[in-house]
């Protein structure tokens, strides 16, 4: 109950400064803080998952894996094609690694440096694809935080009060089929709620449209979510870190994002 307590009162705290930000991105300031922020989060999200792939075995350089992660959130904010976001980086950083003549556990930091940039940074620039040049990208980027949040916060009271049916366990032993299904119903309901009051006049998107959207948003919520605790179980830590507390770290407040923001970018781009 102490830690319920403390996920609303923080939880409360950090909506209110997720208004402003985006009252502040609709007016004057423009997308920039947004996108500034949202990449501070990634990179902070990116240094904890080296930290967590560190226990789990490998050793990511993380000044490496950093610079790579920039490299690729600046690409998708400037609207550069995935040759410059992604291969130009990794050619780099390839040819650093062979000038560095250091072929003692080359595997393992090679790994895991990879693994930290492709696993957040990677993913979570297609949140900024979204705001910076999808069609309406101000709003579709509150649809993607409102579904993903609202689907965690479903998920986590009324599974907590009324799962019986463990989902995964290997992966995290307290995710149930009820909260599964709750998460879903509070995704759904946030992304009519967005859909309704959040796009310009003219501009609403169709049922079929955030429909689809709300789903596929969820579902890929979820499967974030779970693929940040088969990270933290390989590294055999409850918590990313303890910046943020009763929530964890920058890992754990932005997971539900990793496959939510392909997930929704992809869908806007073909449906």
């Amino acid at each position: 109950m102490k830690d319920l307590r403390a996920r609303l009162g923080l939880g409360t705290a950090l909506v209110t400064a997720i208004v402003l930000l985006f009252w502040l991105d609709h007016g004057a300031a423009g997308p920039w803080i947004t996108i500034g922020i949202f990449s501070l989060l990634a990179l902070a999200a990116q240094w904890e998952c080296c930290a967590m792939l560190t226990a789990g075995g490998l050793a990511p350089s993380v000044l490496s894996s950093l610079g790579l992660g920039v490299a690729s959130l600046a690409a998708a904010a400037l609207g550069w094609p995935w040759e410059q976001a992604l291969v130009l980086p990794l050619a780099v950083y390839l040819v650093l690694e062979v000038l560095g003549r250091s072929p003692q556990q080359a595997a393992q930091r090679i790994g895991g440096t990879l693994a930290a940039w492709m696993v957040v940074p990677v993913m979570l620039s297609s949140a900024l694809v979204i705001r910076a040049h999808e069609a309406e990208g101000w709003s579709w980027l509150i649809f993607l935080i409102a579904v993903c949040k609202a689907g965690d916060s479903a998920g986590y009271l009324l599974g907590t009060a009324f799962g019986r049916h463990k989902l995964i366990p290997e992966v995290s032993p307290n995710k149930s089929w009820e909260g599964a299904f709750a998460s879903l119903g509070g995704s759904l309901l946030a992304g009519w709620a967005v859909a309704s009051f959040a796009f310009p006049a003219g501009a609403e998107p169709s049922t079929a449209l955030w429909l689809g959207a709300a789903v596929i948003t969820n579902v890929g919520a979820q499967f974030g979510d779970l693929a940040e605790s088969l990270i933290k179980r390989a590294g055999r830590v409850k918590d990313s870190s303890v910046a943020i507390p009763a929530f964890g770290g920058a890992f754990d407040l932005v997971d539900s994002f990793l496959l939510a923001s392909p997930a929704l970018a992809n869908y806007l781009r073909f449906a």
